[in-house]
């Protein structure tokens, strides 16, 4: 099987990753009690997309969910796979349809940290709303956590840093580097009214700003 794109970045970054990429604490917490609120009441089955590391498990096993986290990268699932309070974890690749869980297995769904900024083809958010859709039950719920396009108006010393760089290649698209590892990895920004349309016609979304920037898109299944 041939590496995906997100894979591959992610397996590179992995032993910098809770380094270089976390949040502040403070602006960590905020997000989590923001996103917790769109879930379902506990103790509902919440699958994590993209889990990573790990770093939102924590915030969802306290508040009494039940996480069962998803990620193609192997190395991102090892250093999740040690964390104190362990949960099931899955390796696969969500852009590659199906996910491998039966009808209804979860409550919700959540995409954090801009996982699903990085679809590798323009139906790619289409097919995995269907496929969340059949995995996540009725009356469920689906947050992400994504950069919205004037992420890429900022100025550009604030697309560059010491250790990783954003390129532009398009109105709302770009590509994304770490400097560290040479790895990188395309993003695309929708608008407002394309996630609506990409989730439609399973999940009805609404758009929340979370900063100047960024977005959390709170959908519910039909």
């Amino acid at each position: 099987m041939t590496a995906g794109a997100a894979e591959v970045f992610f397996d590179a970054v992995a032993g910098r990753y809770e380094r270089a990429y976390a949040l502040p604490p403070a602006e960590s917490r905020r997000r989590m009690t923001r996103a917790l609120a769109a879930l379902p009441s506990p103790p509902a089955r919440v699958l994590d997309l993209g889990v990573g590391t790990g770093r939102e498990l924590s915030a969802l096993l306290d508040a009494g969910y039940l996480p069962t986290g998803l990620d193609a990268s192997r190395a991102m699932l090892a250093r999740c796979s040690h964390r104190a309070r362990p949960v099931p974890l899955v390796r696969a690749d969500f852009w590659a349809s199906p996910l491998p869980f039966e009808v209804g297995a979860f409550d919700a769904a959540l995409a954090l940290h801009g996982t699903l900024a990085h679809p590798p083809d323009d139906d790619a958010i289409r097919r995995l709303a269907g496929e969340l859709a059949r995995v996540v039950r009725s009356g469920g719920a689906l947050v992400i956590e994504v950069p919205s396009p004037a992420w890429l108006e900022r100025p550009p010393e604030a697309l560059q840093g010491i250790d990783r760089r954003v390129r532009r290649t398009g109105a709302r698209t770009c590509v994304y580097e770490d400097l560290v590892t040479g790895a990188s990895i395309d993003a695309t920004l929708l608008d407002a009214a394309e996630w609506g349309t990409a989730l439609a016609p399973a999940w009805d979304a609404r758009v929340e700003p979370v900063d100047d920037v960024e977005w959390l898109v709170v959908a519910r299944r039909a």
